[in-house]
């Protein structure tokens, strides 16, 4: 039996997520990131799990509705550093599927309810950064693709601030993702001698279709639960005299 609840399922397919507190379900939490360690060897926190949140990629056989964990992240119920995510792992047999993508979708959205612009936990490890990479490169030309009037093939000035507030990835790696695409040219400096570069949509295309990179986004906002994550705004304000 899977603890916690369900917070999303993923259309028909039957790849859900559900989320376990560390704290109500700690021995379940401390085996999860036990096993977890036998594929990751940076992986430190085993027995402390009260003051994480883990975030388990449930999968429905079709046929026997039988359900499976076949891979997990967690997030620190409090980050100083805004981190939408400490470790993420999925189970071998199951890689190379995009499930690690849709894991970190999952951890952006969660990021954009309660309104942080955030990332992980740093350093990532190499096969980390690689799912990372492909994350937010996929996010920026989807962002980009967008800008601007498609019409009147106008020419649309965007800052990395804007990048930023528009996928709700922070500024560092959304530049990690422009240099990773490799289709950005240097142009003329602007104000402050900020350096600019120029973004053709059409080598933006090129470069989705090359790197198999689809329009529309990976998750569907409306798979999650009704309210679920949204930060409350307070009612309690204090009114001077």
């Amino acid at each position: 039996m899977i603890p916690g609840r369900k917070i999303y399922s993923h259309g028909n397919s039957g790849w859900s997520v559900w989320e376990v507190d560390g704290e109500v379900d700690s021995l379940y939490c401390q085996n999860l990131c036990l096993f977890a360690k036998l594929f990751l060897d940076n992986k430190s926190v085993f027995f402390d799990v009260t003051g994480f949140t883990y975030l388990l990629l449930v999968h429905a056989n079709p046929t026997t509705h039988e359900e499976q964990v076949i891979g997990f992240f967690s997030k620190e119920k409090m980050s100083w550093d805004n981190n939408n995510l400490a470790c993420i792992l999925v189970f071998p047999p199951w890689q190379h599927k995009g499930l690690g993508s849709l894991l970190i979708a999952v951890s952006y959205e969660i990021s954009r309810r309660e309104k942080i612009i955030g990332g992980p936990e740093k350093p990532i490890s190499d096969l980390g950064k690689m799912s990372y990479i492909k994350y937010w490169s996929g996010e920026v030309a989807r962002y980009l693709l967008d800008v601007g009037d498609m019409e009147k093939k106008k020419t649309k000035v965007v800052s990395l601030d804007d990048i930023s507030a528009g996928t709700w990835i922070c500024v560092e790696d959304c530049l990690t993702a422009l240099k990773h695409m490799n289709i950005a040219v240097a142009a003329a400096r602007g104000k402050g001698d900020v350096q600019k570069v120029k973004i053709d949509k059409q080598q933006l295309r090129e470069w989705m279709t090359a790197s198999k990179t689809g329009l529309g986004p990976i998750i569907d906002p409306d798979g999650f639960v009704a309210g679920y994550g949204y930060r409350e705004s307070s009612t309690d304000e204090e009114i001077g005299d």
